[in-house]
């Protein structure tokens, strides 16, 4: 879920970068002026929850990714224990 999550918090975020890009440089600060100040506070409150989102499941990738690694060293170190108490064999 955390790589899902993240995945669509970094698209939004970068179609909501890229379509305000497109605005400013077809009419600049005329389109600018002629959004009103709800579009611009939802504009503003999309960015900052992809923002958030990225954060959040970021963090959560991390942790799990953490998680996985010490999981691996610990089956490694099992089976390297495991190997070390056989008894070597005895070439004739």
């Amino acid at each position: 879920m955390a790589i899902h999550g993240l995945n669509i918090s970094m698209a939004v975020f970068t179609g909501l970068s890229a379509y305000g890009l497109l605005l400013y440089f077809k009419g600049g600060s005329d389109v600018a002026k002629a959004t009103s100040l709800l579009t611009t506070l939802s504009y503003l409150a999309a960015i900052a929850a992809c923002i958030a989102g990225i954060g959040f499941f970021g963090v959560q990738l991390d942790r799990r990714k953490s998680e996985e690694r010490l999981e691996e060293e610990a089956r490694k170190a099992a089976e390297a224990a495991r190997k070390g108490r056989r008894k070597p064999v005895k070439e004739a």
